[in-house]
């Protein structure tokens, strides 16, 4: 990712609320379904407006955060390193990858935290080209995949920012290509042209997502 790295503000830097908009609530929706009966954590929970969906459907939910501000009775704040390994069925974590210096760690302590999957969702670089100041960096749905693989079974999905809109990525390969077209100087107008004709399930979408179910 290094190519993709840079200087970001820091979330939370102007107010409790700045870079922590709401922008992401259906993302939560639809990790739901993997959440059911279950206990789960919220990594990088912000407000916790999220976390509030994760609860209609889990046994147990809780977020985490390292600003003190967001502390509330289903909030902790602390450091992952400090919640014990495989202590929630599932974790979540929605938009935050890109915000973590070092990502690959923060991965593992999710993978850590976690009994059965971790699910997480993060901009796709091809489209987006890391644009928002909060941002470390972005990934290649490629990349995200690399990054999760080393712990199990990934299944790739692709949407919106929102997530009002998800498809499963049902052929990664071919998708992978289609995002290197994409990216690539000579190609790039092209597969623009070609993706807007293409029916939504088969495009190239701006948010990744990811199911890690833990091997």
């Amino acid at each position: 990712m290094d190519g993709m790295t840079r200087q970001a503000r820091k979330v939370g830097d102007v107010s409790v609320e700045a870079g922590r908009g709401p922008g992401q609530l259906p993302w939560y929706e639809f990790a739901s379904q993997f959440v059911e009966g279950k206990s789960v954590l919220d990594a990088g929970c912000g407000l916790g407006e999220g976390l509030k969906i994760l609860q209609r459907t889990a046994r147990e939910a809780m977020g985490q955060d390292l600003d003190p501000r967001l502390a509330r009775s289903d909030i902790m704040v602390k450091p992952l390193q400090e919640i014990p390994s495989k202590s929630f069925d599932v974790v979540t974590s929605i938009d935050v990858v890109e915000h973590v210096e070092q990502d690959e760690n923060f991965v593992a302590e999710l993978c850590r935290i976690a009994r059965d999957a971790v699910f997480v969702t993060t901009p796709n670089w091809t489209i987006t080209r890391c644009q928002w100041p909060y941002h470390l960096r972005e990934y290649t749905p490629k990349q995200l995949e690399s990054l999760l693989k080393p712990y199990g079974e990934v299944q790739l999905f692709k949407g919106n920012s929102s997530g009002s809109v998800v498809f499963p990525v049902r052929h990664p390969d071919a998708y992978h290509f289609g995002n290197r077209l994409r990216a690539a100087p000579f190609t790039a107008f092209m597969t623009r042209c070609v993706n807007r004709l293409l029916p939504s399930d088969s495009r190239i979408h701006g948010h990744n997502a990811a199911l890690v179910r833990l091997g």
